[in-house]
């Protein structure tokens, strides 16, 4: 059990270093805009985070 404890402990600390190092942007891009939010990912090389939110909601 403790062998079991520790290696979820290990992975938890590995999967936290792994998106330690990745921020999320200050600026959002609306859906009129998906698609220069594409090209501009695609032109950085950067990957493309899709969060579909209604802006009227509390």
């Amino acid at each position: 059990m403790k062998r079991i404890l520790l290696a979820l402990c290990l992975i938890g600390l590995l999967l936290f270093a792994f998106h330690a190092g990745r921020g999320i942007p200050s600026f959002v891009f609306n859906m009129d805009a998906l698609e220069e939010a594409k090209a501009e990912a695609l032109a950085k090389g950067e990957p493309l985070i899709f969060v579909y939110t209604d802006p009227g909601s509390t």
